[in-house]
């Protein structure tokens, strides 16, 4: 009965205050919403490879090592590994993945591109074990030609899911498809649309090699060909088991080292172990070359769960400073409580309670508004978040007990506050608060301006670091240029097909290539003899046509380009990365012998100046450029357009049909596809900017709190500085005085923890501009005008009260 009666007197007293209610539960409402879907993107970070059955059992199986003067750091692994990890007892299943390439699958009149075709062993999804289906998980690719399909790829081929039996078509080869999975969950650090058994990849090669190069393929220590995983038993010691693979491998590599050594007569030493990785970590601590997608930085979720903490807390805060705003109606009330028995805990009740209503009416707001939000919030941030209030008992029991950490703190200042006064004072407006009140409430108010510049600053840092990747030069030209993709549909006439574009409205020039800037590249071994000795290095190709560097806008620093009328078959291009890792003095007299083919030499023809054909996230690498052969796989076309005229689509559409057998046409424009390499720093730069500007919102908010709470207190001296005449402005000035101190600490506060987290988010960064300090300065102006105007209003009314209303 009691707590009937306390919810009745606090849903009376929150229609009593009307516009302060109003206040309160929307700034609850606010910081619920933004603190769960805070929770919510740490929980889907942290949830990373977590739908895997055993996850903390499975493991990748990454490269370490030396291959002559080259670090080897890779995701990848050599293909024999896996037969030597089945002998182990302590495994308990193994299995590789192949990505495949990005070639079109087809079933009937449906034909797409497809770059999450996939490669893996028969086991598959007993060790990727995400779903609760019995059958698939029974699902064994033992066979040539089989393929398991997603959901998604059974509706997008055929319209249905019930499609087992049926086949799709792949570089010539029907699939038979054997089953239909779910589609693997978002939070994982690989994706696949189709997984195909292992050993349809030997038909591929025997259609373009002979049985020996197969062969030797698959027993190839020296070849980091595949993405190794595996399950151990239950209690095995995880260093005591990789030490066992390391010297197990030795017994089969050292041999193969030593042979290879001595055939090609080289002093350069070839070092190669294996490390582990558990899954579940991939996603934060893995960097590695060649990783299946780009993972994120640790930081990020240290941003985020020191934002969602204080949020919660900056909006307790502004419940207390809301709540103790208007001193006098409070005192008397509570003193006339006091005077007809009520207990001090019964006034603490009353204050928890009001305190938890306050809550339940903010959670309801705020349940509504994420519901509704959370769409656009994964559109705009790029997510695929879920918010399962009202299926997911976790997260309801999860937000309930939020709910009542947030209640109980905003609550248990005013009841224990107001609680402990004498009834007598309480009636009489004899009270008063001593100096270390207004000194707390101004601190509050302190580290509320403290969070918000520290947001403020970082996201403008981050948005600074991307406008400078976006227009910083990277050494070559990637505007107007669209890239077509899966180009080696048209390889057979590659010669025609460029001729047929070029008499095209709006086409400048046309290029083929293997890679584009930012993908990966196929790293060539190539020795070079000089003075002191042979040296062998490990060095990114990319393959290329002689119109590439037209299309590019590369510039030479020595010699000439590539070129096919020139008879550059065994030329190249070196960068002037490559030419100073090789020690070259005279770089167009040497020549490159390729590593593994002694009677191969390629003529160095020119020196290309450096350009970043990787990410700004990695330093300019040594690079060779050499003339795709004749038929030679490449991947995309590029067509770079006229900046004069508009180029004609429908023309470029009907050549691409005429020369590529029925290939869809599928293109992109350059830049876009270098900005997807920032695409997650982009998603969190908006997420910490959402935050700044809520966080700069509840700091205005809990600044008109403190005001208030200072006019209400002060408001029997105001009438009587009033009766004296004094000035409006001279009164104001006085309570701007009282908490501009407050807001000037916070901002100072905030000024070296914004330093340091940009100086630790920079550190991905091979090239970083970091902002002035003329950003500190501004935004420290902004949020000092902010909070001035935003007390304006409040306190030129509230120094204006006619006297006898004081």
């Amino acid at each position: 009965m009691m707590l009937i009666h306390h919810i009745k007197v606090a849903i009376r007293s929150i229609r009593k205050q009307g516009v302060y209610a109003v206040l309160n539960i929307f700034g609850l409402a606010l910081g619920l919403v933004l603190g769960l879907f805070v929770l919510l993107l740490v929980k889907h970070e942290l949830s990373y490879d977590t739908a895997f059955k055993d996850s903390q059992r499975i493991y990748r199986l990454a490269t370490q090592g030396v291959l002559g003067s080259n670090i080897v750091s890779s995701a990848t692994s050599p293909l024999p590994l896996a037969n030597m990890l089945k002998q182990l007892d302590e495994v308990e299943g193994v299995v590789r993945i192949i990505p495949g390439a990005n070639n079109v699958v087809v079933n009937e009149d449906k034909r797409f591109n497809e770059d999450g075709f996939v490669f893996g062993d028969a086991e598959f999804f007993q060790l990727f074990d995400y779903t609760d289906s019995e059958q698939t998980q029974s699902l064994l690719l033992n066979k040539p030609r089989q393929v398991v399909i997603t959901e998604s790829s059974a509706i997008k081929y055929f319209g249905h899911t019930d499609v087992v039996g049926d086949s799709i078509g792949r570089e010539g080869i029907e699939y038979e498809i054997i089953g239909v999975c779910k589609d693997l969950p978002s939070a994982a650090h690989f994706h696949f649309d189709f997984v195909a058994s292992i050993s349809t990849i030997d038909e591929i090669l025997l259609k373009k090699a002979d049985s020996t190069y197969l062969e030797n393929r698959k027993n190839d220590w020296l070849y980091l060909n595949c993405y190794t995983y595996l399950k151990l038993k239950e209690k095995v010691d995880v260093e005591q088991f990789i030490s066992q693979v390391n010297r197990k491998k030795d017994s089969l590599l050292v041999p193969q080292v030593k042979k290879f050594i001595e055939i090609q007569q080289t002093p350069d030493s070839i070092e190669l172990a294996f490390f582990e990785q558990n899954i579940r970590n991939i996603h934060f601590e893995s960097h590695l070359d060649g990783e299946l997608s780009s993972n994120s930085k640790p930081i990020y979720i240290q941003f985020f769960v020191f934002v969602a903490v204080f949020v919660l807390l900056t909006t307790c805060i502004n419940f207390i400073n809301l709540t103790t705003a208007k001193l006098r109606v409070k005192y008397q009330e509570i003193g006339y409580r006091q005077l007809i028995g009520a207990s001090r805990s019964q006034l603490v009740d009353q204050f928890l309670v009001e305190a938890l209503v306050y809550g339940l009416g903010a959670m309801f707001i705020g349940m509504v508004l994420l519901e509704l939000l959370l769409p656009f919030f994964n559109n705009f941030f790029e997510l695929r978040l879920q918010f399962d209030f009202f299926r997911g008992w976790i997260d309801f029991f999860g937000i309930l007990l939020v709910l009542l950490i947030v209640g109980l703190l905003a609550g248990s200042f005013p009841a224990f506050f107001f609680s402990s006064r004498k009834p007598g004072k309480l009636i009489a407006g004899n009270y008063k608060i001593g100096k270390s009140g207004f000194i707390i409430r101004g601190l509050l108010v302190t580290s509320q301006f403290a969070v918000a510049m520290f947001l403020v600053v970082v996201s403008t840092a981050m948005w600074w670091q991307i406008n400078f990747v976006r227009t910083d030069d990277p050494g070559f030209d990637s505007e107007n240029i669209m890239v077509i993709e899966r180009g080696h549909a048209v390889r057979s006439d590659l010669k025609a097909f460029k001729s047929d574009l070029m008499k095209i409205k709006g086409v400048q020039f046309v290029s083929a290539c293997v890679s584009l800037p930012g993908d990966d590249h196929y790293q060539g071994a190539f020795r070079v003899n000089k003075a002191n000795g042979e040296q062998m290095l490990m060095l990114p190709v990319m393959y290329v046509d002689e119109d590439y560097f037209n299309v590019m806008g590369l510039r030479l620093k020595a010699g000439r380009f590539l070129s096919e009328g020139l008879g550059d078959s065994l030329g190249v291009n070196l960068n002037e990365s490559a030419v100073e890792k090789l020690g070259l003095r005279k770089p167009l007299d040497e020549k490159l012998e390729v590593f593994g083919d002694g009677t191969l030499s390629l003529n160095t023809v020119g020196v290309v100046k450096d350009y970043q054909y990787e990410s700004y996230f990695t330093k300019i690498k040594p690079l060779v450029l050499i003339l795709l052969a004749d038929k030679m796989r490449f991947d995309y076309v590029l067509v770079k357009k006229s900046a004069t005229e508009p180029l004609d689509m429908g023309g470029v559409e009907t050549v691409w049909k005429k020369y590529s057998d029925g290939a869809p046409f599928v293109f992109t424009d350059l830049n876009e596809r270098i900005d997807g390499l920032y695409e997650e720093d982009v998603r969190i730069a908006k997420i910490m900017s959402v935050f700044a500007f809520i966080s700069l919102f509840t700091a205005l908010l809990g600044l008109v709190a403190l005001v208030t709470f200072v006019i209400e207190y002060r408001s029997d001296v105001i009438a009587i500085k009033n009766v004296l005449g004094a000035s409006r402005q001279s009164i104001m000035n006085q309570v701007f005085s009282m908490y501009s101190v407050y807001v000037v600490l916070g901002i100072v506060l905030a000024v070296l923890p914004a330093y340091w987290a940009i100086q630790a988010w920079a550190s991905s960064y091979a090239y970083f501009d970091f902002v002035g300090s003329w950003v500190f300065i501004g935004w420290a102006l902004v949020l000092m005008l902010l909070s001035v105007f935003a007390t304006f209003i409040q306190a030129f009314k509230g120094v204006g009260l006619r006297p006898v209303n004081s």
